[in-house]
């Protein structure tokens, strides 16, 4: 879909209000393990770069685009703590125009109150503010930008259009694993809009996708169980445990979008049991909802 100088003038705007808004941030300090992540020695050095992409467990996650990033700015202007700010925020902004498109190219109606959420939202301040998190900014404008590249697939099956949403998810996994769940996104997308979901035309061309993304996540584990210090009683759930948490965090999250109060960095673990009954009505209350829909 093409774009008017309206939605062009929209995007400034809202760019604009949302600098604003986070106007408290571009001069904000460290935060938590923020030096962990922007002072490392590996990020002041070539070899430093070359460990960072060759050498797991060189850094805390192995998210090689993300330390890339954090490297590159070292270069630009060392330690100053705003220029990282500035481009949390920027690449914010990347988030919400593509949030905008994608809405658009949906021919979903209120598409830039969508976008104005977005971009506003409190939940999101986390995000933004907080250096460390830079991964969430940065994996979220490959994500949203292979979403849009593969819904294009998804109209004229072009060749370009799939490689550059494939490139883009690969993109966004070196910044942060969390967007494994692009894939069965982008079938739910397809069954919202035909009602059915075909093996051939939508799942075959996803194959690369979930292969990506199971190798990410495998990675992932391997490097964080034995760098950041997870030790097995912190991983030894059940699979009925991670469904009632799944289901569980599925109906918190939906409450702090609704009313974004009482926000905080972590939250209190909850007590998860499979003898407490009362703990099965969120995730039965999920497959109600989904049923619904």
């Amino acid at each position: 879909m093409s774009w008017s100088k309206r939605d062009w003038f929209f995007c400034l705007l809202l760019a604009v209000v949302t600098m604003l808004a986070y106007h408290p941030a571009w001069h904000g300090g460290v935060l938590w393990d923020d030096e962990a992540h922007i002072g490392g020695p590996e990020l002041r050095t070539l070899d430093g770069l070359r460990r960072i992409w060759f050498v797991p467990r060189t850094t805390q996650q192995y998210y090689p685009l993300l330390h890339t990033s954090y490297w590159l700015q070292q270069k630009l202007w060392g330690d100053s703590i705003t220029g990282y700010h500035i481009v949390n925020l920027l690449l914010h902004i990347g988030c919400v125009v593509l949030v905008l498109r994608i809405v658009r190219f949906l021919r979903i109606p209120g598409a830039e109150l969508a976008a104005t959420i977005f971009a506003l939202h409190p939940v999101n301040v986390e995000t933004v503010a907080w250096i460390a998190e830079r991964k969430n900014t940065l994996s979220g404008v490959f994500a949203l930008a292979a979403t849009l590249w593969y819904l294009r697939f998804d109209e004229n099956r072009s060749r370009q259009s799939y490689a550059l949403a494939l490139g883009l998810f690969l993109l966004g996994l070196l910044s942060k694993t969390a967007i494994v769940t692009l894939p069965l996104a982008l079938l739910v997308i397809f069954w919202w809009k035909r009602g059915a979901i075909s093996w051939r035309h939508d799942v075959v061309p996803l194959i690369p996708f979930f292969f990506f993304s199971a190798a990410a996540g495998l990675m992932t584990r391997w490097v964080e169980y034995g760098n950041i210090g997870y030790r097995a009683r912190m991983l030894d759930l059940s699979l009925l445990d991670r469904c009632l948490i799944a289901g569980r965090a599925f109906w918190f999250y939906l409450w702090k979008l609704l009313w974004p109060s009482n926000l905080m960095f972590v939250y209190p673990r909850w007590e998860i049991s499979a003898a407490v009954p009362w703990q099965y009505i969120f995730p039965l209350a999920v497959l109600v909802l989904l049923g619904i829909l």
